[in-house]
């Protein structure tokens, strides 16, 4: 059998490069998108993990706030605690480079560089003591030195909020060495410098630990947490990592589901291609079984070919996704960065295990495609596969209808399922949309018979190419099936993109009420840290034109057991009442408690997540502990996945102490323009780092930044849908070469070569259109189920579904056209079949 498997699988290649072709690039681009989107999603959370490395080195612990912040005598408490050998203070946050090109964030760390820890960067000779002599003193990376023209010497400002602080080039050193995936836009300083330049004298964000030699580490976080109390909370380094893949699981796992739709439409093509590879190969297959090969046998045959079908086409895909993963790494990293606030990814690294899973799924895509045909062929009787063909064995109507409703039972059970057993289940929602793109390709048979009993052209044309598509459906139900899925997948998150844009734009219509907002242009990155003069924010409340100024303070707080942003906002300015959309809760009675009890208002998403609803209690952690806010509404916010609360500022001071504000509203007079007051505040405070904008400006950069996150979504719609029309190529030269004797009698009877191109042209629409009214059903089922379930489910977010009938529109025609483009080579093959091919199959 192994020369007989080598010898048949020439002549397979030699007898259908063309098919073979299109099977090994629908493994390959279906193996890229699976593999691109897991190197980002491991680069993601490596860029993470590497800033975390190449500060903390060693550290067997870390002391981190609940609050925003630890005080500094955390520091000597923790090392007065049994176990601990030596103890690490960090600061940290981003600041803004000025002046520089493009804009440049530096990932500025305050440390103790005369602490007795071990990390995985040096100081050059001298470096400390420079370090601690020299005001503004701090250490970069070659990398961006080298970007940015620096060296030791060069002097460079920085603001964090409206403070300008002066650095000075002091080293360079390669924090990227250990850990590669860490950000080149790393800068190390003294602690106790950065706290005094930057206003934060007395505060933390982290302290490292290293254990003494042998000790219990569980042992030694619990000893120090019950020693420094609840606001405060020890873990190892490891832990922040698990956050981070935490708070990124909803995006990655959104990205992954995707990505597995376009492996999944190149199994079709496999299928197709085995498929019609077992019907040439009938009788030579019924000989063997003649000659003494056992069934068993057979299917091995079958499925090692795919095998190295499959073998190719992830050997092609290996390259690809790491190209894809190249080409999108910007637009991942933005979502990362816009969104999550966590370190972009500057570099990508694939781990052995990534490469493995690719083949290992490349692997079984294929097999999976080619395994109903060998089982099929193998169970045949041997007489049955040397006698000549029948009807096609998929176009039974029987058949097809058992199928279809087959399908549409399985995606009837997963809605029950998910409507009573599986409401409380995250996944649930995954579930359904899964058997729904099951059920939506094994209607496609039914589909096209059904549309082959639709009207009777009288002359070759078209519509006569339209019509009989379904006739005999073999790889055209295929090639439909595969295209149904990508148009399901498609139509699916069109829908949910188009609506969830709505309704953002719709709750920034309800809740930008002001006219000019005023922020610090490190505000993004820096929150908390980034807070405005108080002397600025009266000047900006009394600028000439302005009528109310609304201010808001942030902080990164612990509260119901998750990390939120809690803000302090002006709740007894009138124009306050617009600042937010309740969706529970009424809003009068709801911002009175905010303004005169301390109350507080809970995003959906936190609402969600933990179960909080009006007249609960919020637990915040305050450096006192935690202290109970009573909620007295929940508001629309599509922000902050992770979650979101407001109280008034008054509030906000009494649990964390007086702070500076980060943003300010200001309303202007009636008839005032805000284009305008724009510029005026501009050039008045033309030398402080403030970024002003208008509230149409505003409104478009969040908008910009919304389309930035679904880029790689987008891409992802695209991959399937290129797959899909490969699928109609290889399903047309199939048809060609299965039907070469009936296109021959054909030309025999007068055809020309322009109306056999037509037909085929027209079955390639046809299969086109069926995969467009499956892909509508399905794109439409998926809609709901990525709006209703899986957004509450894994966001917390409430979307209105609302139907993109353009941008659907211009993706059905785009799926006609690339139809009509896929169909012009077999079109032109089919064509050209001269009457010499005439036989006894030809009908």
């Amino acid at each position: 059998m192994r020369g007989y498997f080598a010898a048949a699988l020439r002549a397979q290649l030699a007898a259908g490069r063309a098919l073979f072709l299109l099977s090994v690039a629908g493994v390959a681009l279906g193996v890229g998108a699976v593999l691109s989107i897991q190197i980002l999603n491991q680069s993601a959370l490596g860029a993470f993990a590497g800033g975390v490395r190449a500060v903390s080195g060693e550290a067997d612990l870390q002391i981190l706030p609940r609050g925003p912040w630890l005080p500094d005598e955390v520091v000597a408490r923790a090392l007065e605690a049994r176990g601990v050998r030596a103890a690490l203070p960090i600061w940290r946050a981003e600041v803004e480079v000025e002046g520089a090109p493009g804009g440049l964030m530096l990932e500025l760390v305050g440390t103790d560089l005369l602490a007795p820890v071990r990390v995985p960067w040096r100081l050059p000779a001298g470096g400390i003591a420079a370090a601690l002599s020299r005001p503004g003193w701090v250490a970069v990376t070659p990398a961006l030195a080298a970007e940015r023209g620096w060296r030791e010497g060069s002097r460079l400002d920085v603001t964090l909020g409206s403070r300008r602080v002066g650095l000075e080039v002091g080293a360079l050193v390669d924090f990227q060495k250990l850990s590669p995936l860490a950000s080149r836009r790393l800068a190390v300083m003294d602690v106790a410098q950065a706290q005094g330049l930057f206003g934060a004298r007395g505060r933390l964000h982290q302290v490292d630990l290293l254990a003494e030699p042998g000790a219990d580490r569980a042992g030694l976080a619990r000893r120090l947490a019950e020693r420094l109390g609840p606001a405060v909370r020890v873990a190892p380094p490891e832990q922040r990592q698990a956050d981070a893949a935490g708070l990124l699981a909803a995006f990655r796992l959104n990205l992954t589901a995707l990505s597995l739709i376009s492996l999944f439409v190149g199994g079709f093509l496999v299928y197709a291609t085995t498929r019609a590879a077992l019907s040439r190969r009938r009788e030579e297959l019924g000989l063997l079984r003649a000659l003494g090969a056992t069934r068993g046998q057979v299917l091995s045959l079958v499925l090692g070919e795919a095998a190295l079908l499959g073998l190719l086409g992830t050997a092609a895909g290996l390259p690809l996704g790491w190209l894809a993963a190249r080409a999108n790494v910007g637009a991942v990293s933005a979502t990362l960065q816009n969104v999550y606030l966590l370190e972009g990814i500057e570099a990508i690294e694939v781990s052995p295990w990534l490469y493995l899973l690719a083949v290992a799924m490349g692997l079984a895509g294929a097999i999976a495609g080619a395994l109903l045909p060998g089982l099929e062929v193998a169970r045949r009787d041997p007489r049955a596969l040397l006698a000549p063909p029948r009807l096609d064995p998929a176009g039974g109507a029987r058949g097809q209808g058992a199928l279809a409703l087959a399908g549409w039972g399985l995606a009837a059970l997963a809605w029950a399922w998910q409507a009573t057993l599986g409401r409380a289940l995250r996944p649930s929602g995954f579930v359904l949309a899964a058997a729904l793109l099951v059920a939506v390709p094994l209607t496609a048979p039914w589909l096209l018979a059904r549309a082959a009993r639709l009207g009777r052209p009288r002359r070759l044309s078209l519509a006569y190419g339209l019509r009989t598509v379904g006739g005999r459906a073999g790889a055209a139900a295929v090639s439909a099936a595969a295209l149904a899925v990508a148009v399901s997948m498609a139509a699916g998150v069109t829908v949910m993109i188009g609506s969830f844009r709505r309704t953002v734009e719709t709750w920034l219509d309800d809740t930008l009420r002001a006219d000019v907002y005023v922020t610090s242009p490190s505000w993004r990155r820096a929150r908390s840290e980034a807070g405005l003069d108080p002397a600025l924010v009266e000047a900006l409340s009394r600028a000439p034109g302005v009528v109310a100024a609304d201010r808001l303070r942030q902080v990164q707080v612990e509260a119901a057991g998750r990390r939120i942003s809690l803000s302090g906002f002006d709740a007894g300015l009138p124009q306050s009442a617009g600042r937010v959309r309740l969706v529970e809760g009424r809003p009068e009675p709801a911002l009175r408690e905010v303004r005169d009890a301390g109350a507080a208002l809970v995003s959906e998403p936190l609402s969600r997540k933990a179960g909080l609803h009006p007249g609960d209690v919020l637990p915040v952690v305050t450096p006192r502990g935690a202290v109970p806010v009573r909620i007295a509404g929940v508001y629309s916010d599509y922000g902050n996945e992770g979650g979101a609360a407001l109280v008034s500022l008054p509030r906000l001071a009494q649990l964390f102490g007086p702070g500076a504000v980060s943003n300010v509203a200001l309303y202007l007079g009636p008839g005032a323009d805000p284009e305008r007051e724009v510029d005026l505040l501009k050039r008045r405070f033309a030398g402080v780092p403030l970024l002003v904008r208008s509230n149409r400006t505003l409104r478009t950069e969040v908008l910009a930044i919304f389309e930035q996150t679904f880029a790689v979504t987008r891409l992802l719609q695209g991959v399937s849908l290129v797959i899909a029309a490969a699928g109609i190529t290889l399903s047309l030269l199939v048809l060609a070469r299965e039907r070469a004797a009936e296109l021959a009698l054909y030309r025999a009877l007068g055809a020309t070569r322009g109306q056999l191109f037509l037909v085929f042209l027209g079955r390639g629409l046809g299969i086109a259109c069926g995969g467009l009214v499956l892909g509508a059903l399905g794109g439409a089922g998926l809609a709901l189920v990525l709006v209703r379930l899986v957004n509450r489910a894994w966001f917390g977010w409430t979307i209105a579904l609302s139907w993109p009938a353009g941008a659907l529109g211009a993706q059905a025609l785009t799926v006609l056209a690339a139809a009509a483009l896929a169909s012009l080579y077999p079109a032109a093959r089919a064509s050209r079949t001269p009457a010499a091919e005439l036989s006894r199959d030809a009908l």
